[in-house]
């Protein structure tokens, strides 16, 4: 099976790579600088490309340059045009390193946004794998400390 799976460089994608690198399958490595934060998100590309050489496997990337007021609805948006792209032109399965809290607190947003019920259902996308949906935040920290895996800190994360 071909694999596109989307790493940022956080420590949740970290771990998605590393746990697909122990499979069989074929797999590449895609990475979207959205261009926001400068030099420091072009170093995050930079480390991407290098974990993506480390793991022997292909590099895809973008830079969107979109500007520092983009909306996180607009940077989603272009990521996955982007991501979905290169899944078809790979013939592989996007896969997300979203995880059990991710899960959480877009129910919490949706429903302090006054959601419906089609709202509960987050982080449902056709055509698109989420493997660490059954993890959560600190499993994985446990994982990438155990495996003693690098990676990087997105200040706008916090």
């Amino acid at each position: 099976m071909n694999y596109l799976l989307a790493v940022s460089g956080g420590v949740d994608s970290v771990v998605l790579l590393d746990l697909f690198s122990k499979t069989n399958n074929h797999l590449v490595v895609a990475h979207v600088d959205h261009g926001i934060r400068g030099e420091e998100s072009a170093a995050d590309a930079r480390f991407v490309g290098e974990l993506a050489k480390k793991y022997k496997v292909p590099f895809v990337s973008i830079e969107l340059n979109l500007a520092s007021s983009a909306s996180e609805e607009l940077a989603r948006a272009e990521r996955y045009k982007f991501l979905l792209k290169e899944a078809k032109r790979f013939n592989a399965l996007l896969v997300t390193a979203h995880h059990e809290d991710d899960a959480v607190e877009t129910i919490a947003l949706n429903i302090e946004r006054g959601t419906g019920w089609r709202g509960l259902m987050v982080l449902n996308r056709l055509g698109v794998m989420r493997p660490l949906l059954g993890m959560t935040k600190q499993q994985i920290y446990d994982y990438a400390i155990k495996h003693r895996l690098e990676w990087v800190e997105d200040a706008t994360n916090r």
